[in-house]
């Protein structure tokens, strides 16, 4: 309902749907912290596999909270009526945006956390996809790993020695701290 000058009142979001959007936003965003800050880290196959339905879901979740707390906010948008459209219309990017938070939480947030609360000196198994390549300026001489999120399946700045020894199909042993559920790497041992 409007006032007097046709404006609509605004609403304001729950504290508490305010707070849990912000600790999943930074929840999601934890595994790219890591590995830009030079800490990268790689779930395990098994937990990627195991973890991928309940990942998918928490995701599709996310996203329709995403969707909810824009609806919730859109008579908080200060602007004109136009504004308010813009942000309605981008709300599938914000879906988009909140799936894969949410899938980043339970694929490699929670494994990231439990390594560092319990986890002890691992080694597990990754297998190479690609050792030749040159890389980018961000990622130089890379060994790209199978069945691991584009965004997280390169381990940089490994020895060109090294890499001669790899070849796609074959396994490189990652190790460092962690658990089963995946490591911090640390360093790199080949099948050979």
């Amino acid at each position: 309902m409007g006032d007097v000058n046709g404006e609509t009142p605004q609403q304001k979001l729950p504290g508490p749907a305010r707070y849990l959007a912000t600790l999943l936003m930074l929840l999601g965003w934890l595994p790219l912290w890591a590995k830009m800050l030079g800490y990268p880290f790689l779930p395990s196959i098994e937990w990627i596999a195991t973890s991928e339905l309940p990942g998918g879901a928490v995701g599709l979740i996310v996203a329709a909270g995403f969707l909810w707390l824009i609806y919730k906010s859109k008579y908080r948008i200060r602007g004109s009526e136009t504004k308010r459209l813009v942000v309605i219309f981008a709300a599938p990017l914000y879906s988009f945006y909140g799936y894969y938070t949410g899938k980043n939480i339970v694929v490699f947030a929670v494994p990231m956390i439990l390594a560092l609360i319990a986890g002890k000196q691992v080694e597990l198994p990754f297998t190479v996809a690609d050792a030749k390549r040159h890389g980018t300026s961000r990622c130089r001489s890379p060994i790209e790993l199978q069945d691991i999120s584009f965004l997280f399946n390169s381990l940089c700045r490994v020895s060109d020695e090294f890499r001669q020894e790899l070849h796609p199909g074959g396994h490189v042993f990652v190790s460092g701290k962690g658990t089963n559920l995946g490591v911090y790497v640390e360093g790199l041992r080949s099948e050979n």
